[in-house]
């Protein structure tokens, strides 16, 4: 089978076999943990997944929000201390930061590739990819995995605030204080100043995908 994973300026020959090993040692060390660390991290992804089921029930839209235009459901997360968003429709599932196996010579919003279920995935920054202020950067608690018929990838969050629902209609243009980086990928903003990334452009960008053999 071959894995897709974002694009990567070649530097020289990359040890695919070594990064496979590492993701498996990684594997190995995780059955190794003690048995209080094994149950905290089974805790966090019971937590995760009861949390995305009762969030992913639909909400009710009122009057005024109905008249508005189709809606679509959006799946919440904090990035650089700002809200973001992805339309549901593309989001896989989400699971508490895997261990990262870093690959050599990948651009700075490659962070590496982790394996999920099975597949080999990589692991993009939002905070290099849209170039967001340094400022107000905290460690990432989660990630998000991105999918379509052709291509599957993970986004770091800091945070997962939850399902929404918006009207595309009302969605409105880019913020003044946004830069040409975060508009190339930016669906629209809601009344609340979340900014809806368009994870479908995002997944289809040519630049993003290289095949891993």
């Amino acid at each position: 089978m071959t894995h897709k994973v974002p694009a990567r300026r070649r530097a020289g020959t990359i040890d695919w076999a070594g990064i496979h090993r590492r993701l498996e040692e990684m594997r190995n060390a995780i059955d190794n943990i003690g048995a209080n660390n094994l149950l905290d991290t089974m805790e966090q992804e019971r937590i995760l997944r009861e949390r995305a089921v009762a969030l992913a029930k639909p909400v009710l839209p009122s009057k005024a929000d109905t008249l508005a235009g189709d809606r679509i459901d959006i799946l919440v997360f904090q990035v650089a201390g700002e809200k973001y968003a992805f339309d549901a429709a593309f989001v896989a599932q989400a699971y508490p930061v895997p261990p990262v196996a870093a690959v050599p010579g990948t651009p700075d919003h490659v962070v590496g590739i982790v394996a999920i279920e099975g597949d080999v995935l990589s692991v993009i920054d939002l905070r290099s990819l849209l170039e967001l202020p340094l400022s107000s950067l905290t460690d990432p608690t989660a990630i998000i995995v991105l999918k379509n018929d052709a291509m599957e990838f993970c986004v770091l969050a800091e945070e997962i605030a939850g399902m929404e629902q918006v009207s595309e209609e009302a969605l409105q243009h880019a913020l003044p204080t946004m830069g040409s980086k975060q508009t190339n990928y930016l669906k629209g903003v809601t009344a609340d100043r979340v900014a809806v990334l368009d994870a479908e452009q995002l997944l289809s960008d040519a630049r993003l995908v290289v095949d891993m053999r």
